[in-house]
């Protein structure tokens, strides 16, 4: 595994970014960052174009499937499998997520 630095200078408070072969959706909550797979598990629609964030909660709107941003865990059916986290971290005024 890999730091790999995220610009999120120019991006909204949530943003996707293709790291090591994965879409990664990173979100900011009140100034704490976090990483997910940009896929629900449910569909495998990406919340980026077809979701939104509502503080900790990501919702994809294919079929109204909810997601903790900070843990993965579903939070509202159909999707039964958490998504998939990664680390965050600030270093050097740069956030790095590790894939």
């Amino acid at each position: 595994m890999a730091w790999h630095v995220v610009d999120v200078s120019t991006d909204p408070p949530m943003a996707t970014f293709h790291i090591a072969g994965v879409d990664v959706l990173v979100v900011d909550l009140d100034g704490a960052w976090f990483a997910v797979e940009d896929r629900c598990s449910h569909t495998d629609c990406s919340f980026v174009s077809d979701g939104e964030v509502d503080g900790a909660t990501v919702i994809c709107n294919c079929h109204g499937s909810e997601f903790d941003v900070r843990t993965g865990e579903v939070l509202m059916p159909p999707a039964i499998d958490p998504i998939m986290t990664f680390p965050v971290r600030t270093r050097r005024g740069r956030i790095e997520v590790e894939l």
